[in-house]
């Protein structure tokens, strides 16, 4: 029961880490009008989900949980960490990944700190690091002993819920319409985490040029209601 509710809690929308502040892109598909009605954001939330998070943000979570359980791991997981900030191209994407990192850090560390989490913000902190935030939510978990379909589960949720949550704000989209989408996604965000451990490495981090796109074009629209 502990490990449940301590995955329930750390992965709230309501946990102060500043995750609602982020669209990632979602802002430039509105204002480009891409995203308009209750079929494009269904739309948009399904492609997120199944061709970005699944090779980027959820892959990364993978990796990052299989580091922790090894032994000696630390090499093996700084070199992640790299690779992550690499493949994050726009700047705002990279940011987002490195601020909900530490603010998820700092506040598991008073919650219930593990010596491997500790350790990465401390290094974020010193600049030996970068920070991502499903690296970050990846490892705590492992740490917590959340098992790692759990952890992937909760992390696809809440980025789909986040999706749904700005679709309601921007597009904007009723309720109602949001958890409909909600519910008929979750069969794929199963599907993705029963597939999560069979992708072939050259496909992680894949480029989802669309959404990169928007995220770069974020940084230059004339108002904005979110980071980015």
């Amino acid at each position: 029961m502990q490990k449940l509710l301590t995955l329930l809690q750390i992965n709230d929308s309501m946990f102060p880490i500043g995750s609602f502040t982020h669209s990632y892109g979602l802002e430039s598909y509105v204002n480009s009008n891409a995203v308009h009605s209750n079929e494009t954001a269904a739309s948009y939330a399904r492609t997120m989900l199944m061709h970005n998070i699944h090779y980027n943000d959820a892959a990364f979570l993978n990796k990052a949980w299989h580091c922790v359980a090894g032994k000696k791991f630390w090499p093996q997981f700084a070199a992640l960490d790299e690779l992550v900030t690499a493949l994050k191209a726009p700047a705002e994407i990279r940011d987002a990944s490195q601020k909900l990192a530490i603010r998820f850090l700092k506040l598991t560390e008073g919650l219930k700190p593990y010596e491997s989490c500790t350790r990465y913000l401390k290094e974020i902190q010193e600049g030996k690091l970068h920070g991502h935030y499903a690296m970050a939510f990846g490892m705590y978990a492992k740490e917590a002993g959340i098992s790692r379909e759990d952890a992937l589960g909760a992390f696809y949720y809440n980025s789909l819920n986040g999706i749904v949550t700005n679709c309601a704000k921007s597009v904007p989209i009723s309720q109602t319409v949001g958890q409909k989408i909600l519910f008929d996604l979750l069969p794929i965000i199963e599907d993705l985490v029963k597939k999560q451990d069979d992708m072939n490495e050259d496909m992680i981090g894949l480029c989802c040029i669309g959404q990169e796109i928007k995220c770069m074009q974020h940084e230059k629209l004339y108002t904005r209601i979110y980071i980015s």
